[in-house]
């Protein structure tokens, strides 16, 4: 299980619309939908890196996060699987 902080901006980035066409969200709308400062949301990314819930290969910016599996479920995310009203 996740600490607070992170499992919210897991979930922002696993539901995110584009994530699966390779777009993630950037550090400002994160800072809005968090509410947390861009070190903190970068404390959390390497978090959730360290943990193997997503890849992170370019610190930089967040456009290269790829999610790998989701917090509730701990198969790994297949991109282009996932289809959130057929899901729930």
């Amino acid at each position: 299980m996740l600490p607070d902080k992170e499992r919210k901006l897991h979930r922002i980035l696993l539901n995110y619309p584009s994530h699966r066409k390779g777009r993630m969200p950037i550090f400002k709308l994160l800072e809005a939908k968090t509410g947390r400062t861009r070190s903190d949301i970068m404390r959390s990314l390497q978090y959730l890196e360290d943990h193997d819930y997503i890849t992170w290969p370019d610190k930089t910016t967040t456009q290269g996060i790829i999610v790998l599996r989701d917090d509730a479920d701990p198969r790994p995310v297949q991109p282009g699987l996932h289809n959130h009203w057929t899901d729930y």
